[in-house]
């Protein structure tokens, strides 16, 4: 049986962004109130896809959802 070596590489490249992106959404939750529907598309956009967004801008463009105020 033949055992591969692991990649290094890859995860040390990765985690940093993985990392922040992660600590984007926890102050996301620690410092507004959004609806979860809204959570998730910001977590797939920032976390899944990679992609950097400012997390306020972000917020601040979205319509209000009805009932919120």
């Amino acid at each position: 049986m033949e055992n591969r070596p692991s990649s290094p590489v890859l995860a040390s490249t990765q985690m940093p962004a993985l990392k922040e992106s992660i600590r984007d959404m926890i102050r996301l939750q620690q410092n507004h109130q959004i609806p979860d529907e809204l959570f998730w598309e910001i977590f797939n956009t920032r976390v899944l896809l990679n992609e950097q967004i400012d997390l306020n801008t972000f917020i601040t463009t979205q319509p209000t959802q009805p009932g919120q105020a």
